[in-house]
């Protein structure tokens, strides 16, 4: 699980190496700011059911409803959805079809695992850039939502940039992980174990 993702590597000269020990403390942090960040996931979606009840409960009872509601749960959306991607992503957890590559050998699987840390790299830069740059639009010019109580923009800006830099650094480090393991440096975890996706 993504949870564990802070143990050593079975070869003693690389996981007592300067580099490695900064390897193992930087994801031990990451995957202590993933799990900070699906707790505010979870949140996102107890605030979100809690929302739509209120919501059809006042329409229903006292044919009213909540101001900007559908801004908000737009909002919440965002939360609910962009923040765990990391914690996924550290966990393997994306839906994968292994019809062929389950046939290859342990080489090619992780020479494959490799190709789709890097691809998922260069995927997720752009749109992290671009969160970036819309999330300091929305700070620099003030803008808000039009409605009854004029929301602004930049709390669900900023969930989104912060969900995608940390799945952009997430995977970057998977990438770096795939790529020791194919050189030999780290020992691939059994898939399925705990200990999947560290070092």
């Amino acid at each position: 699980m993504a949870n564990s993702l802070n143990f050593s590597a079975q070869s003693s000269k690389s996981a007592s190496s300067a580099p490695m020990k900064v390897l193992l403390s930087s994801r031990g942090f990451l995957g202590g700011v993933e799990k900070v960040f699906l707790y505010a996931g979870v949140i996102c979606v107890f605030a979100l059911a809690l929302l739509i009840s209120s919501s059809v409960l006042l329409r229903t009872v006292f044919n009213s409803g909540i101001p900007d509601e559908v801004v908000i749960v737009g909002e919440f959306m965002i939360g609910a959805l962009v923040l765990p991607l990391a914690f996924v992503a550290a966990d393997r957890g994306f839906i994968t079809v292994e019809i062929f590559t389950q046939k290859f050998g342990v080489k090619i699987q992780q020479a494959l695992n490799v190709l789709a840390s890097v691809f998922g790299v260069i995927a997720v830069a752009p749109i992290t850039y671009a969160a970036y740059l819309s999330f300091i639009d929305v700070v620099d010019s003030g803008a808000y939502f039009f409605g009854l109580l004029e929301l602004p923009k930049w709390p669900g800006r900023s969930l989104f940039f912060c969900g995608y830099i940390l799945f952009f650094i997430r995977l970057i480090d998977l990438s770096i992980f795939d790529v020791l393991v194919v050189f030999g440096v780290v020992n691939a975890p059994e898939e399925g174990s705990e200990k999947e996706g560290g070092y």
